[in-house]
């Protein structure tokens, strides 16, 4: 008996430590109550609703467009209701869906449906339009005014021109397009005195669709891609170009003086020539500022020999010498010049007898042939004749024309024109008794 009593009091302890030893294990592999090894862990990610953006926008035939997928469990599909109009890739790249409408013949109604792994869909509904635009048709051309090929030379000039049409193909008359200056060392010309030059002007198509604005290169900029976009104002179209500026480092070609060709001033009589006749000429293109010296030394008085900026102006006044192609030597400050063959001319020469009293009176130039005529302003100067003039135009709806002119030799600017507007005439009356009259025609093919 007393054995069985001490083997019981050794047996206890034992027991109790093999007991601990099983709680300790059982705790060790979470126990029996199904508790997690680790509370803190996060749970399993819920994705977003299944959204299509925009969810809905109108589209043009023929110009890139994408919609952008968000949330559902990717990868996408993607369906269209009418692929023959909006096809799409059934296989989304991604979470952008790229589409590009045909042309639809009018406005359509397309809806693209984009499906997630989870069969989950959501839709976008398009409405398909005819590009009133020609997509990606931009044309801009080089006036010539430098020898660079089809560039745009630094301090040159060109013309952007795009066509807006109808579903059918027929140009769209009186629309009004929007030109940005997107990127470059360039702007576009207005029909505003006060600010001839400016980044974005809105146009109006003339009757066969088209329009066209004047470019304005810097005249220091090098080399570079500028870039231009056109807009249809009524339907947000939008169509980009790209250009390239050259720079020009012989110069000779950018620079440009107003008027051009020869000016030829009658004197008061079959044996005299005149005296203090001015003629007024500015200066474009090139880096100012520029120097200006007459090749007939004495011939005529200039007002200054150096002008300080770009489209700044001198006048030369005559003094009574006879002379006949009259050159300027005109320097900018890069030492370019302007080369013979393109130097305006001057010529003082006796007078012809003119009825009425007076000199002759002649326009210069006479004639102003231009292909592209809409955004731009012509130069035209009177000569000879008694001033003050009246200038009249005629056609004359949206010409913009300064009248009266109140002296001889003051370039008169002229524009309004309109591209494909053909020929307008610019008439000039005198204050002689009987009055004289003289004429220039601007051609606008």
């Amino acid at each position: 008996m007393t054995d069985n009593r001490l083997l019981a009091a050794w047996l206890r302890p034992l027991v109790g430590l093999i007991a601990l030893a099983g709680v300790l294990a059982l705790s060790a592999c979470g126990g029996g109550s199904g508790a997690p090894n680790n509370p803190y862990a996060p749970g399993p990610t819920i994705p977003g609703p299944l959204v299509v953006l925009p969810p809905s926008a109108t589209v043009f035939a023929g110009v890139p467009t994408t919609l952008t997928v968000t949330g559902g469990l990717p990868p996408y599909s993607a369906y269209s209701s009418n692929a023959a109009i909006l096809p799409v890739a059934q296989a989304v790249a991604g979470s952008t869906v790229l589409i590009l409408p045909s042309n639809p013949g009018s406005d359509t109604g397309v809806t693209i449906t984009v499906q997630d792994s989870a069969a989950t869909i959501a839709t976008a509904s398009l409405t398909v339009r005819a590009a009133p635009l020609l997509p990606n048709l931009i044309t801009i051309t080089a006036n010539g005014d430098c020898t660079a090929g089809t560039a745009l030379c630094s301090g040159g000039t060109g013309i952007a021109s795009v066509k807006v049409t109808a579903p059918g193909g027929a140009g769209i008359a009186k629309r009004q397009v929007r030109f940005d200056v997107i990127f470059g060392a360039y702007a576009l010309q207005t029909t505003n005195p006060a600010q001839p030059l400016a980044s974005t002007v809105t146009l109006v198509t003339d009757q066969n669709g088209d329009v066209s604005a004047g470019i304005a290169v810097n005249a220091t900029a090098p080399t570079q891609i500028a870039t231009l976009r056109a807009t249809d104002v009524t339907s947000g179209n939008q169509v980009t170009g790209n250009f390239l500026i050259q720079q020009v480092t012989d110069g000779s070609q950018i620079l440009s003086v107003i008027p051009t060709g020869t000016v030829t001033i009658d004197g008061p009589d079959a044996k005299t020539c005149s005296s203090g006749v001015v003629v007024q000429y500015y200066i474009y293109g090139g880096t100012p500022p520029y120097t200006v010296k007459e090749t007939f030394l004495g011939a005529v008085t200039l007002s200054t020999n150096v002008v300080a900026t770009n489209g700044g102006g001198f006048t030369a006044t005559t003094n009574g010498a006879c002379f006949v192609n009259m050159q300027y030597a005109i320097t900018d400050a890069t030492g370019r010049t302007i080369p013979g063959g393109s130097s305006p001319l001057l010529t003082n020469e006796v007078g012809k007898a003119a009825a009425g009293g007076g000199s002759a009176m002649t326009v210069s130039p006479a004639t102003v042939k231009n292909a592209a005529c809409t955004g731009k302003t012509f130069q035209l100067v009177v000569i000879g004749g008694t001033a003050p003039y009246s200038v009249t135009a005629a056609p004359a709806t949206g010409v913009i024309v300064t009248s009266p002119v109140l002296a001889p030799g003051v370039p008169v600017p002229v524009s309004g024109l309109l591209t494909g507007s053909g020929d307008t005439v610019i008439t000039f009356v005198d204050s002689s008794a009987p009055p004289k009259v003289a004429s220039a025609t601007i051609t606008c093919s």
